[in-house]
């Protein structure tokens, strides 16, 4: 009787021991996760492109201002430099109007007049630079200052016209430029001129 109870023992102790190894192994193993970034590539902005699609400019000629202020206000200002100058663009392509007149010192006559259509294009160097060139054509008339009788004696050519130039954007809503021209004139006094860049616009967006 003492043996079979042994037996019984001992079988049940094997039973107990088998189980346990059992669910031990059928235990779920631990996973690990690895998150892996990925870079999304910025997308590059075209340099041709300034930044709105249609923007529209007034611009002033500041060498009236200037020629209150600073010490060279001695020198007369140049003639036959725009005044006024409306832009208007399509992305970086575009057009603009330019008219400006100069008045006699004497009697405030009218010494000249001129008006441009140009077919105008810019493009970006960075953020703030940007350079425009150009081509148009207009007409200029021209007063013999020594005259008193307005449009006597006076000189009418057609301009035909080259430009080119930079601008500094100070802001989303001014900014500064300076350019060269290159003019022919046909009319009453033909001539191939060339024009430095020593006036500086201040154009202001109006959209």
């Amino acid at each position: 009787m003492r043996q079979y109870l042994f037996i019984l023992l001992l079988v049940g102790f094997l039973s107990n021991a088998q189980a346990n190894v059992v669910a031990s192994d059928t235990s779920v193993p631990n996973k690990t996760i690895t998150v892996v970034q990925r870079t999304v590539p910025t997308p590059k902005i075209s340099k041709n492109i300034v930044v709105d699609a249609n923007n529209r400019y007034v611009g002033f000629n500041t060498s009236y201002l200037l020629q209150q202020l600073m010490p060279f206000n001695a020198i007369p200002i140049q003639q036959n430099m725009y005044g006024i100058t409306y832009r208007k663009y399509r992305e970086n392509k575009g057009y603009r109007i330019s008219m400006g007149a100069n008045l006699t010192d004497l009697n405030e006559d009218i010494q000249w007049l001129g008006f441009r259509i140009d077919r105008d294009r810019r493009k970006m160097i960075n953020n703030h630079w940007l350079y425009f060139y150009g081509a148009g054509g207009g007409f200029e008339v021209f007063q013999n200052p020594e005259k008193t009788v307005f449009f006597v004696e006076t000189e009418v050519n057609l301009v035909g016209q080259l430009h080119w130039g930079v601008e500094y954007k100070i802001n989303q809503v001014m900014s500064l430029s300076m350019e060269c021209q290159g003019t022919l004139k046909l009319g009453s006094n033909s001539s191939l001129v060339l024009r430095p860049p020593t006036v500086i616009t201040a154009h202001f967006n109006v959209n």
